[in-house]
């Protein structure tokens, strides 16, 4: 099923694909019919919101509501400044990113350049699936000059579609390790988030934990708490273990692991964010689980909500960063990259070289509660709570070939379901 829902998204059948479909994890899907990769945008297209029709006649079933609204559009725009007499007004240059990320804050992070640029941006948000699979849709007559997004496996796909334009950027080959972008020059990570093991301190001793490995002793029977396995993230993480361990160590840690874990009930409400681990530090507050693997930015973003309920949990919790004496802690990607049917990419380039100044790693770092990927750049509060630690630097282009054996092992994983 999962795979047959992949292929009819490529083919531009449907629009979402539901939580247990590949397009959570990742699988590289078949490219969309042809269109001219470099193809112009065409002038008057349609605007992604959907919007409700004219005539009395009733509207088609909509589908269920994502997340995050449909593709809310949100303009960052320099200050308007009227030409001087005799002179002709200039000319308006407008990117549109296509963002996974809230619009509200990612707005800030591009108010001041829009204003020295005189460049506007026009965010068009939604969850980080649903806009790949418009890519894949629209293909080269997309709109978006620019696509930012989560996960190495996200990219992954993107690429291999054919959605992604190469294109060498001074600026960024500068500031971003070469273990975090693209050899190819088709995409580049601009912040990072860390996967680590939060636990409970009355119920964990500092050294029981110390490496992923760990987790698949007996010792956590029914006291392990586990992301859902259709998390694009795990395909990274099970791509990182087969890499460093082997195929069958691998295949070996992700079925303990499942065994060792709880099932826990359907979480309440939709996720707040990609890849929200909230329900993960409801349980581990309740008592249900004694420690559980965490994303970061889960961790950077309750540390940072004074007024959240579940903010108390987390004095209750430590972090361990594992892997710290070995290949160091695995981390994925929020990456930039310019989109196929990319018209303006003169505009566009530079809003991907203001990503990797100072300024643009430090405010896109703390509006995505993440780790800047340029070093150097300090780190925000929220992600300094919980200590540093040595990240993986393994190229992450190793682990591309990796990808689709880890997705086999997701889909024979042991781990709980997922909530429907």
């Amino acid at each position: 099923m999962r795979r047959l829902t992949i292929v009819l998204l490529a083919l531009g059948l449907v629009a979402v694909c539901p939580p247990a479909s590949r397009a959570q994890t990742g699988r590289s899907a078949p490219p969309p019919p042809k269109t001219p990769a470099a193809a112009p945008a065409p002038a008057a297209a349609p605007a992604a919101t959907p919007a409700p029709p004219a005539s009395p006649t009733p509207p088609a079933p909509a589908a269920p509501p994502a997340a995050q609204t449909a593709a809310p559009t949100t303009i960052v725009a320099p200050p308007a400044t009227p030409a001087k007499p005799g002179e002709a007004p200039k000319p308006v240059q407008k990117v549109t990113l296509y963002s996974a990320f809230e619009p509200a804050r990612l707005k800030p992070v591009f108010a001041d350049f829009s204003k020295d640029s005189g460049i506007t941006i026009e965010l068009q948000s939604d969850m980080p699936d649903l806009l790949l699979g418009r890519l894949l849709r629209e293909g080269g007559a997309t709109s978006a000059d620019l696509i930012l997004m989560p996960n190495l496996t996200r990219f992954d796909r993107a690429a291999t579609a054919g959605l992604l334009q190469p294109r060498a950027v001074p600026a960024l080959e500068e500031a971003v390790p070469p273990a975090y972008r693209d050899p190819s020059a088709r995409w580049f990570g601009v912040a990072s988030f860390a996967r680590g093991v939060a636990y409970r301190t009355d119920k964990v001793k500092p050294g029981e934990i110390v490496h992923y490995e760990d987790l698949a002793k007996p010792q956590w029977k029914g006291r392990l708490c586990i992301p859902p396995i259709d998390r694009p993230g795990n395909r990274t993480l099970f791509a990182s273990l087969v890499l460093h361990d082997g195929a069958v160590a691998a295949e070996q840690w992700i079925q303990a692991v499942g065994a060792n874990a709880v099932t826990l009930p359907p979480p309440e409400g939709k996720p707040e964010i990609d890849g929200d681990d909230r329900p993960l530090i409801r349980a581990l507050g309740a008592g249900k689980c004694d420690a559980a693997i965490i994303g970061s930015r889960t961790l950077a973003r309750l540390a940072d909500r004074g007024d959240d309920k579940d903010k108390a949990i987390l004095d209750q919790l430590a972090v361990v960063w594992p892997n710290q004496d070995t290949s160091g802690t695995q981390v994925d990607i929020v990456g930039v990259a310019l989109t196929g049917g990319a018209d303006k990419r003169e505009p566009a380039l530079k809003v991907m070289a203001y990503l990797a100044s100072d300024t643009g790693q430090r405010l896109l770092a703390e509006a995505l509660w993440a780790y800047p990927i340029k070093p150097g750049v300090p780190l925000s509060n929220p992600v300094t709570r919980w200590g540093p630690f040595k990240a993986d630097e393994t190229p992450l282009s190793t682990l591309l070939p990796l990808l689709e054996q880890a997705a086999d092992l997701a889909d024979h994983a042991n781990w709980p379901p997922p909530p429907l």
